[in-house]
């Protein structure tokens, strides 16, 4: 018998993702932090994610998990198998530290992204990590039949995706570099656009990509915006323009229009600091190697906030 291809190109790929997911508070959609519309549009998709396009595998690229080397990219896998959930924020009511969301990962999968990100120059790693708040919280607005800790499924600690792994890859520490983050866009592509052989399960997995950060970040000017409602701070809009006329760029053109936001006072005051507009950047090399533009689902501008949610594939929810 001839041993099977690694890889062969994937004829239908699934869309990649990129999710605004705000606060932990995201997970209950009646919440002044949230946003009922972003909330509504991830369901939806997750919906259609988990029913119809039925992935093997989801990778995750989230804001929140920043390796410790300007070249170092990590790959999350625990040998127990099921995901721990990380509780990385602060100062929450506690029943949202008691909020549950179950997946798996997969060990072949980290591997083969692990040659790949090597092949593609970067350093890199398999750690012993769980997924953060910016993977879980969203997935469980996507994934889970239902919204509340108070509210669990028949069988508690059930999956909330049994069908599917779910792995989380890092970004550098130097959120600033968006030229290696789009490189990382351009290597995790492989995996949206080609079939991977399991030699255990013999058979090819498909697999898709989400990128989760916030289109318009601020958190040092929030409590100021909430003290005077309806207020939208004026940077917002302007710098929500601004990077949906760069989305729709191509090529060479998308990478050097990203560059050339990273030089707008805009950004500083839309993204103080940088770590959740970077995911934005992964998916822009994601669709740069795919071949794929960009799409706006939705978008709302609240406070300091924007709530946009992007398309990479022709997909019709």
């Amino acid at each position: 018998m001839t041993a099977a291809t690694k890889f062969i190109k994937n004829t239908h790929p699934f869309p990649t993702y990129f999710f605004s997911h705000g606060a932990p508070s995201f997970m209950y959609p009646e919440d002044q932090f949230g946003n009922a519309g972003a909330y509504k549009t991830i369901k939806k998709i997750g919906t259609k994610i988990k029913s119809q396009l039925k992935p093997d595998y989801i990778i995750v690229v989230s804001a929140h998990w920043q390796s410790q080397g300007t070249n170092l990219i990590e790959i999350n896998y625990q040998p127990r198998g099921e995901n721990k959930l990380i509780y990385d924020f602060y100062g929450f009511p506690k029943y949202m530290y008691q909020e549950e969301f179950h997946s798996f990962g997969s060990l072949t999968i980290a591997n083969e992204i692990q040659k790949e990100l090597k092949s593609g120059g970067f350093d890199t790693r398999i750690s012993d990590r769980g997924i953060d708040h910016g993977v879980w919280v969203p997935f469980k607005v996507a994934f889970s039949d239902y919204t509340t800790q108070t509210k669990q499924p028949e069988e508690k600690g059930a999956l909330d995706l049994p069908d599917t792994a779910v792995i989380q890859v890092s970004l550098t520490s130097s959120d600033g570099d968006f030229e290696k983050h789009f490189k990382l866009g351009e290597v995790l592509s492989k995996f949206r656009n080609e079939l991977v052989w399991d030699e255990e399960k013999q058979r090819y997995l498909s697999g898709m990509i989400i990128c989760s950060g916030m289109s318009v970040h601020n958190l040092y000017d929030l409590g100021t915006s909430f003290q005077m409602p309806g207020k939208v701070m004026p940077y917002v809009k302007p710098f929500n323009q601004l990077l949906n006329n760069t989305l729709t760029k191509s090529g060479d053109r998308l990478l050097n229009g990203l560059l050339d936001l990273k030089k707008s006072s805009l950004l500083k005051q839309a993204h103080p600091t940088l770590e959740h507009f970077v995911p934005i950047v992964v998916a822009s090399g994601v669709a740069n190697k795919s071949g794929e533009s960009i799409k706006e689902l939705y978008n709302a501008e609240a406070n300091s906030l924007a709530w946009g949610i992007y398309q990479i594939g022709n997909y019709k929810l």
